[in-house]
């Protein structure tokens, strides 16, 4: 009898099947596809805020006093300043090189694109010096929050400024979301977008904290097909 492969699970998985939604395995993850519809999501993401799960996304931490010979071996430059990313390709691979400190950097991938990435992170972190990587995708909760009205939302949960002048397109901050530790990128393109990263333990709560706080800024459950979509436009 052939045992069935193991799948991952987000943190924000029973919530997804409380909502009733169609699902999808990608790269090892069961993915939330479907809501309602892709066309009904998209629009709605448009109109108010999509918030979408993002935690089988690949997450390598690389820390180390000698990351900046490493991120120069890796993409041919020097690496972003503390609080800001970058995007990269490694070996036809895209990612986003977050600097988190002098001497950690947060490397985000496609679920597909993790192992390939993680092999060839570590294997040119031991031609540098003291550079260690590890794998955090389990350990991180995601989200990606997309629309108009993503600030608005955000700004009743994060006592800090997110104006585009205090943080552009490309930062990062961390502080406290609904009172737990957060990593939030900002990534938008027409549409406002952030990343936010949280302890897995604290996924389903901050899932339901958001839904909480955006019940009446029009936030909407985007899955993977909707969300594929509105990747042109974040």
């Amino acid at each position: 009898m052939k045992t069935p492969a193991a799948v991952r699970l987000s943190a924000m998985y029973r919530r997804q099947l409380a909502q009733h939604a169609t699902f999808k395995d990608e790269a090892g993850w069961r993915v939330a596809d479907l809501y309602t519809s892709a066309d009904g999501e998209t629009a709605a993401a448009r109109r108010g805020v999509g918030l979408c799960d993002a935690s089988a996304s690949g997450k390598l931490g690389v820390r180390g006093g000698d990351l900046e010979p490493l991120v120069t071996a890796l993409t041919g430059r020097e690496s972003p300043p503390i609080g800001r990313a970058a995007r990269v390709e490694l070996h036809g691979a895209a990612a986003l090189l977050c600097r988190l400190a002098a001497d950690e950097v947060l490397l985000l991938t496609r679920p597909a694109d993790l192992a390939p990435v993680e092999s060839l992170v570590a294997k040119t972190a031991g031609t540098v010096g003291c550079a260690h990587v590890t794998d955090l995708t389990s350990a991180f909760a995601a989200v990606d929050l997309i629309g108009p009205r993503v600030i608005a939302l955000l700004e009743r949960l994060l006592p800090l400024d997110l104006s585009e002048a205090a943080v552009p397109p490309l930062a990062l901050v961390q502080g406290e979301l609904a009172r737990v530790h957060a990593i939030v990128l900002r990534w938008d393109g027409r549409l406002p977008a952030f990343r936010i990263m949280v302890a897995r333990e604290d996924g389903e709560f901050v899932w339901d904290s958001l839904r909480d706080a955006g019940s009446d800024l029009g936030l909407t459950l985007v899955g993977a097909a909707a969300r594929a979509r509105l990747n042109g436009e974040a």
